[in-house]
């Protein structure tokens, strides 16, 4: 046993760190084990036992031997487990209670007469802290109460903060509203009808799906819907179509009036210079311009007194309004307020680029060169009638009329022309068009006339220019204007219906038609429940649109899209005689497989129907045939 290294290992371990002198141990010999017949721990023993335990008696020196008398013996640290070296005949110091609690030395003998001597140094295992009785005199230390108040207040400010911060960043995110849901008369359709056959063909209109219905009032009575018999019919109507849950919109003429009418009675009876007669375009009949009539050959201006004349553009017995003067306006802002009380819920005015008219007395100007040659100076259409039509004003006034309609009805109704608007730029106002579903572009006359050989790239070019124009302007309520997309069955000359129809269905836009270009074409009913079902998509509603020719420009197709779900393509072919297969893979973001929802009559492709998959680069259209197809974006 190598006594004198572990001794020095003990010592080094259990030294404290205030430089207390180094204690090392040393074997007890014989000598000093039986003075005074004891054993060098205090009590009697036999000398075999001394015997025994004589390894273990060590005294203590101080590098020059021990003295006398200072017999120190080797003692368990009790229940604080430390170990120290006491002297016997003095009590223990306060240090070395405190190196009991931090050494604990425990000796295994083992039976060939060797030990083994395990140190333990318990400060450099565990810190035990403070005592409860130690931190309770610190309690009430003002120092303490200050930093636990300080920090009491700081751990709650920070949560308060970190919550209203929290409460701050989803008040000030970027706000994603969901998209507006499309109002009944853009969903659409909306059907034309007439007024001696619609009663029986309630039913069938309802069947097909119609959110609105347009009904046009005879020109004559716009400005006497308050008279019995005319309001007895119109109640009818909207009750009629109401029951059905379908909507009535109503087309009226307000840019004349009849000579029965209470307002141009008073004018003839004042004369030109009353500020009734303002309403009307008054000339000496000595000096008529050159302005022709639209309905009739010759002037557009009828004598009514022996020395003066009105304009009459529209035929006998109807004189021009001059709708910018306030008498006027008043007059048929007086008009829309009554029909929508009756229970209408949208107007489309007729005659729009006429309702302002420049009094001047000028002439009218010599027509460009590019008029037709066949025409004569006089027709109609020879002139440019700048003083007649698209004068300066027309956006002020109709921004007004929108006004009155959007005031009653908000969101749920709308005000449009029942004319192609041709120059938008006129009925703008302040960069709005209050015009809500314009009739604008080529798109119908280009698949009316589609006979010529570029017709598809004349039809893209077109409408991408149609909604171009269009989306320039916001409507007075905020929105987008949204095209009437109108036809008849004089569009269908050249494509059928159930194509003109599959193609026109999905254009941003609502489709405008009579009844019967759907019954007498076979159009079937199921067709337009499956196109209205792909309308109320996010993708039509307010998915993306773009529209292309293939690969070599044979077709025309577009699509509808909205970031996560599944697009919509259409395309179609003008071709009368070949079939075609048309790539599109060109398209950007298309899948490469596109999945058959819809075929037009026409389309008889062998071992393609409906559910069919077909690859993007090779769609086989039949001639003058149209298609719908579903695909799943690409990223």
């Amino acid at each position: 046993l190598d006594i004198e290294g572990v001794r020095q290992q003990s010592v080094s371990d259990a030294l404290r760190a205030d430089n207390q002198a180094k204690e090392s141990y040393k074997q007890i010999g014989d000598a000093d084990i039986n003075r005074n017949s004891t054993n060098g721990f205090g009590d009697n023993r036999t000398s075999s036992v001394v015997a025994c335990e004589k390894t273990f008696m060590m005294p203590r020196e101080n590098g020059t031997g021990a003295k006398e008398g200072e017999d120190e013996r080797m003692l368990n640290g009790g229940e604080s487990g430390g170990a120290t070296v006491v002297a016997s005949n003095e009590e223990a110091s306060e240090k070395d209670k405190l190196a009991q609690k931090e050494v604990e030395v425990k000796f295994i003998s083992s039976p060939n007469g060797d030990a083994r001597i395990d140190i333990e140094v318990e400060n450099q295992q565990t810190f035990s802290g403070m005592t409860k009785e130690e931190l309770m005199k610190y309690a009430n230390d003002p120092f303490w109460v200050r930093l636990r108040w300080l920090l009491f207040v700081l751990f709650w400010g920070l949560w308060v903060a970190m919550l209203l911060g929290s409460f701050y960043i989803i008040y000030d995110a970027p706000k994603c509203s969901a998209p507006v849901p499309l109002s009944w008369w853009q969903q659409g359709p909306l059907i034309e009808i007439d007024e001696t056959q619609y009663e029986s063909q309630v039913e069938t209109i309802a069947q097909y799906g119609a959110k609105g219905v347009v009904y046009r009032l005879p020109a004559n009575e716009t400005y006497f819907i308050d008279s019995d018999s005319v309001k007895e019919k119109l109640e009818k109507l909207i009750a009629t179509f109401r029951s059905k849950k379908i909507e009535v919109v109503i087309d009226i003429t307000p840019n004349f009036v009849t000579a029965e009418d209470p307002l141009y009675k008073l004018a003839l009876e004042k004369g030109p210079n009353d500020p009734a007669s303002k309403a009307f375009v008054w000339n000496d009949r000595a000096t008529l311009p050159n302005w022709l009539s639209v309905t009739e050959t010759g002037s557009a201006f009828k004598p009514v007194t022996a020395s003066h004349a009105i304009l009459s553009q529209f035929g006998p017995g109807r004189f021009d309004l001059q709708l910018n003067e306030t008498i006027a306006k008043e007059k048929l802002k007086s008009v829309l307020k009554t029909l929508i009380v009756y229970g209408f819920r949208g107007v489309r005015l007729a005659n729009a680029k006429h309702f302002i008219i420049n009094n001047s007395g000028n002439e009218e100007a010599m027509p460009s060169a590019e008029v037709n040659k066949a025409l004569t100076m006089v027709d109609y259409g020879f002139w440019t009638h700048t003083k007649t039509t698209y004068v300066p004003g027309l956006g002020a006034l109709f921004n007004e009329l929108a006004g009155v309609v959007h005031g009653e009805l908000q969101e749920n109704g709308f005000l449009s022309v029942t004319e192609d608007i041709l120059r938008p730029e006129v009925f703008a106002f302040n960069g709005t068009l209050p015009i809500d579903i314009p009739l604008y572009g080529n798109i119908e006359y280009d698949l009316r006339e589609a006979n010529s050989s570029n017709v598809t790239r004349k039809l893209r070019h077109d409408i991408e220019n149609t909604y171009k124009a269009i989306s320039t302007y916001q409507t007075c309520c905020g929105g987008k204007p949204w095209l009437q997309l109108r036809y008849n069955n004089a569009s269908l000359q050249y494509l059928g219906a159930s194509e003109y129809t599959i193609f026109n269905f999905l254009l941003p836009g609502v489709p405008l038609l009579a009844l019967d270009v759907l019954t007498a074409n076979g159009v079937s009913k199921e067709t337009i429940e499956t196109l209205e079902t792909f309308r109320a998509t996010p993708s039509f509603q307010h998915g993306q649109f773009a529209v292309y020719n293939d690969a070599n420009a044979s077709a025309i197709a577009y699509i509808r899209l909205k970031s996560g779900n599944p697009g919509y393509f259409v395309a179609l072919n003008l071709d009368p005689n070949q079939e075609k297969v048309a790539d599109f893979s060109g398209i950007p973001g298309i899948g490469a497989e596109l999945t058959v929802v819809l075929i037009s009559n026409n389309y008889a492709v062998s071992g393609v129907a409906v559910k069919t998959k077909v690859p993007v680069n090779a769609v086989h259209l039949s001639p003058k045939s149209a298609l719908i197809a579903t695909y799943v974006p690409t990223k």
